[in-house]
């Protein structure tokens, strides 16, 4: 029979993992710092339908890349469909201003782009990350807002154009990349969060109320419930497969943010408890020779990915009139 670690060897294990991954970060940093002279980083999207099985076993190099002007980047995408119309709503981030807002694209039949991409949410301060979720009707997002200090919902007011402020779930200056789902007779919101003690790419932070929209949110009894570089910060929404299985897209920082993407199957959720283990796992290298990938969404047969490139930073010159509109 195996014992189970005594608290101490448990500490240590985790202060030596730790260990080893600050190392690869600040080696991984130096390597980057000479990679990029003259350059500049630029996510783009990935795009294509699979069959519902292929939500377990990503193939990255499968789906087609939709690449954005120079002067801007495209990430953290999310597929909604409704009327029989698909669209992807995304982060669009402009070098110029150094912030982000949310775009989007409407998809024909194959996942590819029908026109330009256009603007929905814009504030005076960055936006990412545009988590979406139904409610009882109701289509609602819930985008990053780490510059604003808190955590908003918008409500889709006509699809996909028109959004308006709801209300604020939460307030908190780095909570980041935050996630909604339902299991077991609770609403759970999961999301990486810098704290006294951890840095934002290792943190795992979970919640949990009784409605989605509720503004009274307990902190589970866990808290962090990981502090991993490799396998904490939230990729993508939250999904349950046919036979039940609850698996949490993730993303690897260790050699750098978003430098690869793994997907975690929940063993155990509850007020009180919480486990996972990793099922699958690529990095943008391996996966299309690509500098990193760290996002997944799947809905209604679309899957829908992020890469990130480097481009020679005099390629951001005279092009205006690119961006969404």
């Amino acid at each position: 029979m195996r014992l189970p670690h005594p608290a101490w060897a448990v500490a240590d294990m985790f202060r030596w993992q730790r260990w080893r991954q600050l190392r690869a970060r600040a080696a991984g940093r130096r390597q980057d710092e000479r990679a990029e002279i003259g350059q500049v980083q630029q996510w783009f999207l990935l795009l294509g339908r699979t069959p519902d099985d292929r939500r377990l076993t990503p193939r990255p190099a499968d789906l087609h890349p939709i690449f954005p002007p120079a002067d801007v980047f495209w990430a953290d995408p999310f597929v909604w469909t409704r009327n029989g119309r698909s669209y992807v709503f995304f982060e669009e981030f402009c070098h110029a201003t150094r912030r982000g807002r949310i775009a989007a694209l409407e998809l024909d039949d194959r996942a590819h782009p029908i026109a330009q991409a256009f603007v929905v949410v814009a504030e005076p301060y960055h936006l990412s990350y545009p988590f979406l979720f139904e409610v009882e009707g109701e289509l609602y997002m819930m985008p990053e807002k780490r510059e604003a200090g808190r955590l908003d919902v918008y409500r889709c007011t006509d699809f996909p154009r028109h959004w308006v402020l709801e209300r604020t779930l939460m307030h908190g200056p780095s909570i980041v990349d935050a996630n909604l789902f339902e299991h077991a007779g609770r609403w759970w919101l999961f999301c990486a969060a810098r704290t006294r003690h951890s840095k934002i790419n290792e943190t795992l932070l979970g919640f949990h109320a009784d409605h989605p929209l509720s503004r009274h949110w307990t902190p589970h009894r866990r808290n962090p419930l990981l502090r991993d570089f490799a396998a904490a910060r939230p990729g993508g929404r939250v999904f349950r497969t046919d036979q039940g299985r609850l698996l949490r897209p993730v993303q690897d920082c260790v050699r750098r943010y978003g430098f690869g993407l793994g997907i975690s199957e929940i063993n155990q959720l509850s007020p009180t408890a919480f486990s996972e283990h990793r099922i699958w796992y690529t990095n943008g290298e391996d996966a299309g020779g690509w500098r990193a990938l760290h996002h997944l969404d799947w809905h209604a047969g679309i899957m829908a990915m992020d890469a990130q490139r480097l481009l020679p930073a005099d390629s951001m010159q005279g092009l205006p009139g690119t961006m969404a509109s």
